[in-house]
């Protein structure tokens, strides 16, 4: 296992090559980061916690997609479609790793090569994800470059709670988005994107949470803009966290499938203990051609960058 570390005056953070993933932060003594703390308790529970998803962050219904007239199947995770990249997906495997200077503040990237064919996907991908630290936020630049068409969707898949403990369904959350990706008895999208007036997935005011969320918002603005997407309060600590993209979704999840038996840093994981918060592209981008595009192809870079601004 190697893990690393970047400090600033308020935030100490803690990485692992395993998935390029966020193991904990730590800020006013409090980890705000859910999951394993070790190598074997991510392999050993959920192996989500943290990373950075690939190829395929979300869902691809029926494990398959097309570009320009060519049928591509993936392999399937969750039944007879894909969630995440695959079985042996980004998040299982040791990137390499540097350190970086940002602009005089200290950072590590991390660097994977995606061969051609790789879980089905087409095209060697090059992916590149730096993390950097400066005071009270932490930030993230993913970037990917493919030698044939193909589809990405990159993200981190960190667990939050700012206060380290209790149900998530305490905490307060605002999204700025006026319509939401809707699903299927199969948490597929269908296609369509529906207004949240009126509805559970109206998030444009502060509210508490309060129940279980397996969902995706089409984000206010422009797509390529970094922009605030999603803030997350606890109200007890007052400790709040700004999530800020360029990407078109903000996923959110409330650990449904945690069941007290997941190894953790703190004891077993429990349901809805955490809330994971994904900057990406809409799940099943790739076979709905209302949805932001997908498709990278040579010559292209894809990027999102994403930023957690704590208060």
């Amino acid at each position: 296992m190697t893990q690393l570390q970047l400090t600033s005056p308020s935030i100490s953070a803690t990485f692992s090559t395993l998935g390029a993933r966020i193991v904990s932060l730590v800020i006013g003594g409090v980890d705000v980061v859910m999951g394993g703390g070790t190598d074997a308790e991510f392999l050993a529970g959920d192996w989500t916690t943290g990373i950075v998803c690939g190829r395929h962050a979300g869902r691809i219904t029926n494990a398959q997609f097309e570009i320009e007239g060519v049928v591509h199947k993936v392999l399937p995770t969750f039944g007879a479609h894909q969630l995440h990249g695959g079985p042996d997906n980004f998040g299982l495997r040791h990137w390499n790793h540097q350190l970086i200077d940002s602009h005089d503040h200290g950072g590590i990237r991390f660097t994977l090569v995606s061969p051609d064919g790789d879980q089905g996907f087409p095209g060697e991908v090059t992916v590149t994800a730096d993390y950097v630290l400066k005071g009270s936020v932490l930030s993230l630049d993913v970037k990917a470059e493919t030698t044939k068409a193909t589809v990405i969707n990159l993200t981190n898949h960190g667990y939050w709670n700012l206060i380290g403990a209790k149900s998530a369904f305490e905490h307060e959350m605002s999204i700025d988005a006026d319509r939401y990706v809707v699903l299927n008895d199969l948490l597929l999208p269908s296609g369509e994107l529906r207004s949240v007036e009126g509805s559970r997935f109206d998030f444009r005011p502060m509210r508490p949470v309060g129940e279980n969320y397996d969902n995706c918002w089409a984000l206010n603005g422009k797509r390529g803009t970094l922009r605030k997407g999603l803030t997350l309060r606890d109200p007890a600590s007052g400790r709040s966290m700004e999530v800020w993209t360029t990407e078109a979704g903000m996923q959110m999840y409330t650990c449904f499938h945690w069941n007290g038996v997941f190894p953790g840093k703190r004891g077993p994981l429990n349901q809805y203990e955490a809330i994971a918060i994904e900057p990406q592209n809409f799940p099943d981008a790739c076979n709905h051609a209302n949805f932001p595009n997908s498709i990278l192809r040579p010559g292209e870079t894809y990027r999102n960058r994403m930023e957690w601004r704590f208060g």
